[in-house]
């Protein structure tokens, strides 16, 4: 799959990612594949892995606001982080 990345630090060079897919993949697998082969310091918010709780991984995917561990990673997708929020750092905001 091919993820392309719009980082808040700069938005007008998004970084595209050749991802491989696996079944049941979701949008934050594939940023979580991402950190670990190609760019460990992309930053993305998420919290059900180690705090339980949920609704923190929201960005826009393909340019509808969403929570990126219930989107499936096929295709071509496109991420930014979310309009009208604070930006930290990457895909991360304020929420």
């Amino acid at each position: 799959m091919r993820l392309t990345v719009h980082r808040s630090a700069d938005p007008q060079s998004p970084a595209t990612y050749e991802v491989p897919e696996f079944e049941g993949m979701t949008v934050l697998d594939a940023l979580h594949w991402v950190r670990t082969h190609h760019d460990p310091s992309l930053a993305v918010q998420f919290s059900c892995r180690s705090a339980n709780a949920c609704r923190e991984c929201a960005c826009l995917v393909d340019g509808s606001p969403a929570y990126i561990c219930t989107v499936p990673a096929t295709g071509e997708i496109e991420v930014r982080p979310l309009p009208n929020r604070p930006h930290l750092h990457d895909l991360a905001v304020e929420l």
